[in-house]
């Protein structure tokens, strides 16, 4: 029987019912898969060497170190879009193909930021918050903007802000731009917005909202100097990664209103720690990395999963889109891409 290893079972992405259930699954595939936690790269390698395929529900550390001493390792699987844990040039030198879930959850994303930009304009958070307490704030607080001359700002032009777009221009009426040069001149033709720079992004939005990856370009590219650059009334959103964002100039940022609100789901280090200045600012809205979370993405994670893993292990086949490291096209690994 194939083996295979879940080595993150508690980060919270899925349940550990779902697991049991891709457990059975896959039993019927003739794959073996536990189910554990491990905490360090050595643990991984320890308990790993008999492992086909890792798959990853959030973001264990598949370094080079690791993936390196895993001589029977075929895949890593993660749970969703995000690669930045695992070393992709690693993998593709040791043969091993990394897969992932692209587009698992854009509706969620553009969901779950929109609910917090319509929260932060309507001050729905602040006048629950304070009602909780005892007090009636009726008509208080920032006054809100008319959503349809609000001009909406994406960083990054990918499936979850082509999502949003629809929702605030589409439904709402709003302007809006984006800030990605790496889309191409056919995509822009299909879209009634306007293609900025970064700096015209920032001081032309009343909102901000991220959805680009995280790499050595974009990792604390929202930091002091973008946030002067903002209009003291506008807003960020991050259901992207928390590194985009560095947090100490963003509290500062808030503290001495050079932006006035920001709606968070990821942040640098998380959980977010305990004494954090984010947790008691008024005009912030926290969630806990849950902008993905839904029904429609919960089952897409489980099918994709089972397809994914029980596709190369017992077929030696995948589909290119699935893939992340796309170098391993270019290697003579034995498999079939489709």
């Amino acid at each position: 029987m194939k083996k295979a290893i879940v080595v993150d079972k508690d980060y919270g992405s899925v349940t550990i019912d779902d697991l049991n259930i891709l457990k059975e699954k896959f039993k019927e595939e003739s794959i073996e898969l536990e189910l554990k936690h491990f905490y360090s790269e050595d643990e991984i390698i320890s308990e790993c060497q008999e492992a086909e395929a890792i798959l990853g529900t959030g973001n264990p550390p598949m370094s080079e170190k690791v993936i390196s001493k895993l001589p029977n390792l075929k895949m890593i699987q993660r749970f969703g879009i995000g690669v930045n844990s695992i070393n992709l040039s690693a993998a593709t030198e040791n043969h091993k193909i990394v897969s992932y879930m692209p587009g698992f959850c854009l509706d969620e994303l553009a969901a779950h930021a929109t609910s917090m930009i319509l929260s932060l304009i309507r001050n729905t958070a602040y006048y629950d918050r304070r009602i909780r307490q005892g007090e009636w704030p009726k008509a208080e607080y920032y006054t809100p903007k008319s959503i349809s001359e609000m001009t909406i700002g994406l960083y990054g032009f990918g499936g979850s802000a082509k999502e949003l777009y629809k929702i605030f221009n589409g439904g709402f009426q709003s302007r809006v731009i984006a800030c990605d040069p790496y889309v191409s001149e056919e995509i822009k033709e299909m879209f009634n917005i306007d293609f900025v720079d970064f700096h015209t992004m920032l001081k032309e939005s009343d909102v901000v909202s991220l959805h680009a990856p995280l790499n050595t370009e974009t990792r604390h590219i929202f930091n002091e100097e973008a946030f002067k650059k903002m209009k003291n009334d506008a807003m960020i959103i991050n259901v992207a990664r928390g590194p985009l964002i560095d947090e100490d100039a963003l509290v500062d940022a808030l503290k001495t209103r050079e932006i006035r609100f920001a709606g968070l789901d990821v942040f640098e280090n998380e959980p977010l720690d305990k004494k954090s200045k984010l947790r008691n600012m008024e005009n912030v809205i926290l969630t806990s990395h849950s902008a993905f979370y839904g029904e429609g993405s919960k089952q897409k994670q489980l099918k994709w999963a089972f397809e994914l893993v029980s596709q190369v292990l017992n077929r030696n086949t995948i589909k290119k889109e699935f893939i992340a490291n796309k170098e391993i096209f270019d290697t003579n690994i034995k498999m079939t891409f489709k």
